[in-house]
């Protein structure tokens, strides 16, 4: 493999995560927002590394036992591409040869993230599980084979009962392990199980118009219409998506939880609602993440 293909800082870490290998676990948890790593650092029982470049930033430590890391990756499919590659990688590809070993080590990625409602009867600080994910960004087109083609197909067809504008839909499930958790936990936690949209952006993307007219404005409501396998599409975000695709892809695991800050039908958030304060609710989120994730083998 040429050096410009999977560059590594002078240090022989990552170009982008500034990670080595020894540093990470293979169970990693994704914030997106980087404050959220500051926020898990507390429920450790000691954090053994640190580091981050850019927006990223990562932290390495035990949790009750179990050696796990959390990375804030940022924004979108780019950067959750990029953390997803960069987190194989170190595991999975002699740095020093750029060559992979030859056993593959499987990885197991848990996405903790905020995102917007969509069905009527939710409350702000419902926690949905992602037991799909659908997303119109273009990392399909780059990275072939890993959607899951009956759900792919009848999103496709849905859409065009709503307009004859074509997007390029796919959709991928989450992962058996993730998924058994959320079956073992869901009652007991209140965790909401359905299809989660991923966004190519905040804004007109997930049919917000500021200064120009978004071109689907009426895209929550069509998307709040749509069910699979008796779920329905429940929240709107804009990384699960490309996670679950890549993480498919490179033969890991993958699930997400996301905290509903907002209410697209109603107009509401949970920052000038009232009720249970955002960071309480987030820091809760983190540690069921996190117990999911330590029980990883």
């Amino acid at each position: 493999m040429k050096p410009s293909e999977l560059p590594l800082r002078p240090d022989g870490s990552l170009y982008h995560l500034a990670i080595r290998p020894g540093e990470v676990s293979h169970r990693c948890m994704l914030v997106g927002d980087p404050g959220r790593v500051a926020l898990c650092e507390p429920l450790f029982d000691q954090i053994l590394h640190r580091g981050g470049n850019r927006e990223f930033t990562w932290i390495t430590g035990t949790y009750k036992g179990s050696l796990i890391t959390v990375l804030g990756t940022g924004i979108g499919a780019d950067n959750t591409e990029i953390a997803l590659i960069e987190l194989d990688a170190v595991h999975n590809i002699d740095l020093s040869r750029g060559a992979p070993f030859p056993t593959q080590k499987k990885l197991y990625f848990l996405r903790i993230g905020t995102s917007g409602l969509l069905q009527e009867e939710r409350q702000l600080g419902t926690i949905v599980f992602s037991k799909w994910a659908v997303g119109t960004d273009t990392l399909p087109m780059f990275y072939a084979g890993a959607e899951d083609k009956p759900l792919t197909n009848a999103l496709r067809q849905y859409w065009q009962t709503k307009t004859n504008r074509e997007l390029p839909w796919y959709g991928v499930a989450a992962s058996p392990y993730f998924q058994s958790c959320c079956e073992r936990d869901a009652s007991r936690l209140g965790i909401v199980i359905g299809i989660t949209y991923s966004a190519p952006g905040f804004f007109a993307p997930q049919g917000r118009s500021i200064r120009h007219q978004a071109q689907f404005p009426e895209l929550p409501q069509w998307l709040a219409g749509f069910s699979y396998e008796g779920h329905k599409t429940e929240n709107i975000e804009m990384e699960t998506a490309p996670l679950y695709y890549l993480a498919q892809l490179l033969g890991h695991e993958a699930g997400a939880l996301c905290l509903g800050v907002a209410h697209r039908g109603r107009g509401e958030t949970i920052y000038q609602n009232g009720g249970i304060p955002p960071e309480e609710a987030m820091r809760h989120l983190l540690k069921v993440g996190l117990d999911w994730l330590r029980q990883v083998p």
